[in-house]
């Protein structure tokens, strides 16, 4: 290592997916793994490299920290997975590779609560746009359809209020909610500004204790094309409402995530199979919508050079942000037998694929990957089932269950593609307790997040 360092390489790494989809996990893994680098362990590039230097760093201003040492403290202390994101948080570390001669790196892993992923369809859209959107999904889709009775029965009909329209709408989101829909907007409905998430309840509970908005006082549904004529109510206050809502809570996190080099794009292929086939199509669409909105990728002529001489003469925090790669990861790959591991990769590579393939100047990868390694397999026996052993998470009632001795227990085949359809439930992948090691400075066992660090810090 020189002892003359001309640059600091910047590296800003987005992760986003949905709630439940082990971003929170995934970055307390690899900020254990960064901090106390062990090459044999976690290979950055190879094992020649070391990580030395490394120093934790204060947020940017208005993020908060991301808070490693509870989310580890968690997973050992607790025996529990680490509670879900409910603010947006950084995390962010200088260090020095052995591989990199001028230069150090500056890391900052950014988390954002994965509700607020549904709302991406927001951007660039007036209240007109969005309305229209959702009532097209709420018509169209079966699933959607019957969720939504209560609010398209008051849409038809005829001198509905204002105040009819919010309680449909949130009697709907309620279903949404209590049927495993993801596409919750506003998504402060299932996870308001304040961090509270909402808990499971009667659909009639839920509507009387979610806001369609910020609060009380700024709630907004979609309306139908007769009631959106400009200068009557309601509407020019919901159209108010609604864009106050995209510039104070859907914007800053879309600013958020263009600011970053690199996006981590968590598909949990294992909740999409246990969950149906309108689970797939409904995270399909959301990834859609934020790579439509993040716009990933760069000219390929110009972005690179503009890319290269930024980094060459301006200071690290003058430069621009693009994101020019993308690695998508399918995790959780422990509740997965061996002989079906490849056939995780190949689901992720054929849902998501489609959508980095046409962006320019975007370079992309696919990772199946375990970020704490809480289960280990039984060898396949002639055409038996799969087995893994861990301690469960929950018993045959669903319900959790305290820690106790591992058990074998059977986990569902993956297809070698995905089906046309499929019910909830045709494929099972029970949930274990963690396996995190109580010294703090020995990280977990992990599968594939050194190859996904090394991909995304460039």
């Amino acid at each position: 290592m020189s002892l003359l360092l001309l640059k600091t390489i910047e590296c800003r790494v987005g992760v986003v997916g949905l709630y439940n989809s082990g971003k929170t996990v995934l970055l307390t893994s690899l900020i254990n793994h960064l901090q106390d680098h062990d090459p044999d362990r976690f290979p950055l590039g190879s094992t020649q490299t070391r990580v030395r230097k490394f120093t934790v760093l204060p947020p940017d201003p208005g993020w908060s920290a991301f808070n490693y040492t509870g989310h580890r403290d968690a997973l050992v202390s607790a025996g529990r997975w680490p509670a879900k994101t409910t603010d947006r948080s950084q995390f962010a570390c200088r260090f020095e590779r052995s591989d990199w001669t001028w230069s150090d790196c500056l890391l900052k892993l950014y988390d954002l609560p994965g509700e607020r992923v549904a709302d991406a369809g927001m951007v660039g859209r007036d209240f007109t746009g969005w309305s229209e959107r959702m009532l097209s999904l709420f018509v169209n889709d079966a699933g959607y359809r019957t969720c939504t009775a209560p609010f398209l029965d008051a849409v038809n009909k005829p001198g509905v209020t204002p105040a009819e329209l919010l309680r449909t709408y949130k009697l709907a989101l309620a279903y949404l909610i209590l049927h495993f829909k993801p596409l919750i907007s506003p998504s402060t409905f299932l996870l308001d500004t304040q961090g509270s998430a909402a808990r499971p309840d009667t659909p009639e509970n839920l509507a009387a204790a979610r806001f369609c908005g910020e609060d009380a006082a700024s709630e907004f549904c979609p309306l139908p094309g007769n009631l959106r004529i400009p200068g009557t109510e309601p509407f020019e206050s919901f159209s108010a409402r609604y864009r106050g809502y995209v510039a104070r809570v859907v914007e800053p996190t879309v600013l958020a995530f263009k600011s970053c080099t690199a996006l981590v794009v968590l598909v949990d292929v294992t909740m999409l199979l246990a969950g149906g086939v309108g689970m797939y199509d409904d995270n399909r669409q959301i990834v859609r919508d934020l790579f439509d909105v993040l716009s990933p990728g760069e000219n390929r002529i110009f972005g690179p050079l503009a890319r290269g001489l930024s980094t060459l003469l301006l200071p690290h925090q003058w430069r621009p942000g693009w994101i020019t790669r993308v690695a998508f990861a399918a995790p959780k790959m422990d509740l997965v037998h061996p002989a079906d591991r490849d056939r995780l990769l190949g689901l992720l590579k054929r849902m998501a694929e489609r959508y980095a393939a046409d962006r320019d100047g975007l370079k992309y990868d696919f990772f199946n990957l375990s970020a704490v390694v809480s289960t280990k397999a039984l060898p396949l026996a002639g055409g038996g089932p799969r087995m893994l052993v861990g301690t469960p998470l929950r018993g045959a009632d669903g319900r959790k269950v305290p820690p106790g001795p591992d058990q074998r227990f059977t986990v569902g085949e993956l297809p070698d593609d995905w089906p046309t359809e499929w019910p909830p439930g045709r494929y099972a992948f029970p949930e274990v307790y963690p396996r995190m090691p109580a010294r703090k400075d020995y990280p977990p066992d992990q599968v594939n997040v050194d190859r996904l660090a090394s991909f995304v810090i460039e």
